[in-house]
């Protein structure tokens, strides 16, 4: 008996409507014995001759009698999956939905895409394809589902995660400054790399070669019809007259003299902040500024007309903002409100598209006093960046709602930024507006994600938090994270993308069926591994935020830290003895969480010890162990796996010295 033959057919010529067709091919000789063609595509479904899966939008399928097709749209995002005649018809509110829907039927015939690079997905076997006899119908939670760059990124890595993305349904990718070189030389002088690619780092990655590697990023989105996001802080380094891309760019020439007084005036000084053109804020109150302001946005807009959504920032500094008598008589975030409405106003009058961000973050969280935002043509951000990640969001018992009221001019504390209920109730301030297109700016997997569990189940807050944006007024997140972070299992990452898709989940079935994805029959030792860690480290009442590092005994922080050892033993011994690769990688990885857990706690031992020497040991196994970790795990460790070894490194040492 000959293999039995799928064929495919696109309508229509859009590059995601082609990619969709040409993963269908790729992937279903993979779940069974079948031979997958791709027919040329068509502008529209001829009479004479049928496919058995046919693609393309709404629009192209209208009239086949198919029932409710998704409605056309190239914000929202909405999927069908319909079968009729003995045909599959796969369509979408867009192109970039269509291939969701292709996405959608693999996930149906057993698919689960857990992380990119090998070893990430987990493809069943079977001996036929059985198409899908029930409709299908999704429509997208929420509108905006992306994650914006961060952390060490080489490009194999980004171009990694932009596959697994439109697997997941999520729709936008942002590219930080007027070029990504900020992060992208850092990710070429990683730990892990060899010389030839640090040479290409810091050191000798020219603007082109940065400009280059945006580029490629930027063409396998349109082949995957993701909305762009760009830029964000840079925008009053170029009003002075400097690149702006990178927050701790250094300023290659002294200001002209007739951008003196641009800067803001703080201290009584006006200056660079710290010498750095980007961090530095401006005098909002000159309407020179304002203008020439407005300009680089406009022609940015103009020259760029592929970004869909161009991000207004301003520095990325706090209590830096202009304290002359003119912008006294206004706050902060009424000044970059005027802005704003400015910009808007000029995009319309010039016929642009580009939707513009608008962020509230630090000392602009607080909304505007006196002046209020235009509702249609922007996009309102909302980026709590000292937020609780023990608790969700919209958790207010979590923090104090004094801290939600506005601090004094350049009197911003840590402690105004930190505990969910001011941010609950910060944003709750921002809904009066009646803010049509927002969504939420968030870092769980910047630095967080590298002590899950030490506390916490950041997948757990992940998801409390994605289904309260609603009711925060929020349509959506902007992940902003290491692009390499599925650590330490995958139910981080998956929780997020398939939440914001769908916030209806059953999260108790959704994570037993993650884990064991990812896991086998060993999910339920991962699960009690991760548990067992977490109630450990906590200390103290649910809100009090505390840890065995501020209470627990040197006897408490060496039990947890041998059960960490013989945990990190017996994931490696059971990953070494795994033939399925999906779930080896996933041992692999947890067996490293336990060594990570176990040093975190040696450092702090040594701390109290007061064992200098022994401090300074630990530190130097842990720079000769992070490369060889890195290189191991490339696709989804990043160097910042390193930040809370720093953070008990710097404590121990105060430890020491102190106790």
């Amino acid at each position: 008996m000959g293999k039995q033959t799928i064929t495919i057919q696109p309508l229509g010529f859009e590059l995601p409507v082609a990619t969709a067709a040409k993963e269908l091919q790729e992937y279903l000789p993979r779940l069974a014995a079948v031979r997958a063609e791709t027919l040329p595509a068509l502008p529209m479904l001829p009479t004479e001759r049928r496919a058995d899966i046919v693609l393309g939008t709404s629009e192209h399928l209208k009239g086949l009698g198919l029932g409710a097709l998704p409605r056309p749209d190239t914000l929202d995002d909405a999927l069908a999956i319909l079968p009729k005649g003995g045909g599959l018809y796969l369509t979408g509110s867009n192109p970039r939905s269509v291939l969701f829907a292709a996405y959608r039927l693999l996930e149906e015939l057993g698919a689960v895409f857990l992380r990119p690079g090998t070893g990430g997905e987990v493809l069943p076997r079977r001996e036929r394809l059985n198409l899908p006899k029930r409709s299908i119908r999704e429509r997208a939670s929420y509108r905006h589902r992306g994650i914006c760059i961060e952390g060490l990124p080489r490009v194999e890595h980004v171009l990694g995660i932009l596959g697994w993305m439109a697997k997941k349904k999520m729709n936008s990718f942002q590219l930080q400054f007027f070029h990504g070189g900020a992060l992208w030389r850092r990710g070429y002088s990683a730990p892990e790399v060899d010389e030839a690619l640090r040479r290409r780092g810091f050191s000798a990655l020219s603007e082109s070669d940065c400009e280059a590697l945006d580029e490629r990023v930027i063409a396998r989105m349109r082949e995957l019809g993701m909305v762009l996001h760009r830029v964000g802080h840079g925008w009053t380094a170029r009003t002075l007259g400097y690149p702006g891309n990178d927050w701790y760019e250094e300023a290659t020439h002294p200001l002209p003299p007739e951008k003196k007084l641009w800067p803001a005036e703080v201290n009584g000084k006006r200056e660079l902040w710290h010498g750095w053109p980007t961090n530095t804020e401006l005098c909002y109150s000159r309407s020179e500024v304002l203008a020439e302001f407005a300009e680089q946005v406009i022609v940015y807009a103009r020259q760029h007309p592929e970004v869909d959504c161009l991000h207004i920032w301003l520095s990325d500094s706090t209590n830096n903002k202009c304290e002359c008598a003119a912008c006294r008589t206004q706050s902060p975030t009424d000044w970059y409100i005027l802005l704003m409405n400015e910009l808007v106003r000029r995009l319309r009058k010039e016929g642009l598209a580009t939707r513009l961000v608008f962020l509230a973050y630090q000392d602009l969280i607080w909304p505007p006093e006196a002046v209020r935002p235009v509702a249609e043509g922007a996009v309102f951000m909302y980026a709590p960046s000292g937020r609780c990640y023990f608790h969700a969001l919209g958790d207010r018992e979590c923090g104090s709602s004094s801290a939600s009221a506005r601090p004094p001019l350049n009197r911003l504390t840590e402690e105004r930024l930190s505990g969910n209920r001011s941010a609950a109730e910060i944003a709750a301030m921002w809904k009066q507006f009646g803010l049509t297109d927002t969504f939420v700016f968030d870092y769980h997997q910047w630095r967080a994600v590298w002590s899950d569990a030490l506390g916490y189940d950041l997948g757990t807050t992940m998801a409390g938090d994605i289904r309260d944006l609603g009711k925060l007024g929020l349509n959506g997140m902007m992940s902003c994270q290491c692009i390499r972070s599925f650590y330490p299992t995958p139910y981080l990452e998956n929780v997020m993308t398939d939440m914001l898709w769908n916030k209806h989940l059953r999260l108790n079935d959704y994570r037993r069926m993650i884990m064991g994805a990812a896991f086998g029959k060993h999910a339920a030792a991962a699960e009690q591994y991760l548990s067992h860690v977490q109630r450990s480290w906590r200390r103290g009442d649910d809100y009090d935020h505390k840890t065995i590092v501020d209470g627990g005994s040197a006897a408490e922080l060496r039990a947890l830290a041998s059960f960490a050892e013989k945990a990190m033993i017996t994931f490696a011994r059971l990953a070494a003895s795994a033939t399925d690769e999906v779930i080896r990688v996933s041992l692999r990885l947890l067996s490293l969480h336990a060594e990570q857990t176990a040093r975190i706690l040696r450092i702090y031992l040594a701390g109290i010890r007061k064992d200098r020497k022994g401090l300074a040991s630990l530190q130097s196994e842990f720079e000769a162990r992070l490369p060889v970790v890195l290189r191991e795990f490339g696709h989804w460790v990043d160097p910042i796996i390193a930040y809370p070894v720093s953070v008990a490194l710097e404590q121990a040492a105060g430890i020491a010295k102190h106790s």
